[in-house]
């Protein structure tokens, strides 16, 4: 949305708030980061699931995108994305009816983790191919196979009853360094992803079966990983934002958070607490780690903490009596900020107080995206 100028002071809360020069600051570093490893770079958009920070990343060396759910591959497809890596296993037919239409137009690969979706990919595909990853468990216990000769079997298996599905390679994903408590634990959670790619890439290659690609991911892992050898490509989310979980781990500072959510102290009924119009309809009620301090960071007001979220409202107390007066405007950093972003229809860019952009959240939702007509928040 082009020729946005409005205060911040003026805006209704609670409103979701970018901060410009914070986030194209965290995108540039995570592309150095990606040329500095040898790999390609392949964000996972979920974090955003914006046009214009897709197009931002691109634009500064992406590959293509990740995406966690179909109606985002759709949408980020009408915007002109032709790379895409889909996530979760396409199970059901109405995503691979869907998956397949996709396919038609960019080029899509699926993760996997068992033979029964490789062999209902393989039955859908006969008109038109789509490729598949599958996805290693490098220590989060969700989706994946045990590393090195068991998922190596799995995929021979697969191989030998699948033709039009074309297997691709592997993706893992270290999501368990969110439970870190230090720096050592997330580079060795790193280390988990790197050992899961190479052990069944050799044990792959034992049988004769190359993996082109050799994904990993997460934003922690991404910024801390020693050895990059044997893989291709990393797929950070998280990063173009921060939250204060990353802040926690110790992933960045406080300064580099460049997502928070705008709210207006609504009462304060009592010398040591608040009341915020940003309750988890707004923030979101995750806590990631036990590290976090209640339900986000109040910026600039170290000494608040958000302990209670009801629909509407955040708890907010101080160890000490509080003059802040009703009416002030503050900012709270999330916990997660991916799901904050997906409780906001849009997200207000700002520069110096200033809001100069307004951005749509623009794939949120469930539902199929028709083709016949152009999306409603398409910026084409």
């Amino acid at each position: 949305m082009v020729g946005v100028v409005q205060q911040l002071d003026e805006v209704v809360t609670p409103a979701l708030v970018v901060e410009r020069n914070r986030l194209l600051q965290n995108i540039e570093e995570m592309a150095e980061r990606a040329r500095s490893l040898g790999v390609a770079l392949r964000p996972h958009a979920k974090t955003h699931k914006s046009p214009a920070i897709a197009a931002l990343q691109r634009d500064r060396g992406a590959i293509g995108l990740t995406v966690a759910t179909i109606t985002e591959a759709e949408g980020f497809a009408a915007e002109g994305v032709d790379d895409l890596v889909l996530t979760a296993p396409p199970v059901g037919g109405w995503r691979l009816k869907r998956l397949l239409a996709l396919a038609r137009q960019v080029r899509l690969r699926v993760a996997v983790d068992s033979l029964e979706v490789v062999a209902a990919l393989e039955q859908a595909c006969r008109d038109h191919g789509v490729g598949y990853l599958w996805e290693i468990d490098c220590g989060v216990g969700r989706f994946g196979t045990v590393p090195g000769e068991v998922t190596a079997e799995h995929i021979a298996k697969a191989v030998d009853v699948a033709t039009d599905a074309s297997f691709d390679g592997v993706l893992t994903f270290g999501g368990h360094a969110y439970a870190a408590t230090t720096r050592e634990e997330i580079v060795a959670a790193a280390q988990d992803e790197h050992d899961a790619i190479t052990q069944t890439v050799s044990a792959l290659a034992d049988r004769g079966i190359e993996a082109n690609v050799r994904s990993i991911g997460s934003t922690p892992t991404s910024r801390f990983i020693q050895d990059a050898g044997g893989v291709t490509e990393i797929r950070p989310g998280n990063y173009v934002f921060y939250d204060a979980t990353q802040v926690a781990i110790g992933v960045v500072p406080i300064e580099r958070c460049a997502l928070s959510v705008l709210a207006t102290v609504t009462s304060r009924p009592a010398p040591d607490r608040l009341i915020l119009d940003s309750g988890s309809k707004a923030l979101a009620a995750e806590r990631l780690t036990g590290l976090t301090s209640g339900f986000g960071v109040v910026e600039d007001h170290p000494e608040l903490r958000v302990e209670r979220l009801y629909e509407e409202q955040a708890i907010v107390y101080t160890d000490e009596p509080s003059d802040i007066p009703v009416g002030t405007r503050v900012r709270v950093i999330p916990n997660h900020a991916c799901a904050a972003a997906n409780l906001h229809s849009r997200m207000l860019v700002v520069d110096d107080g200033t809001v100069v952009d307004v951005w749509p959240v623009a794939t949120r939702e469930w539902r199929e995206i028709e083709s016949e007509r152009r999306p409603a928040w398409s910026t084409r």
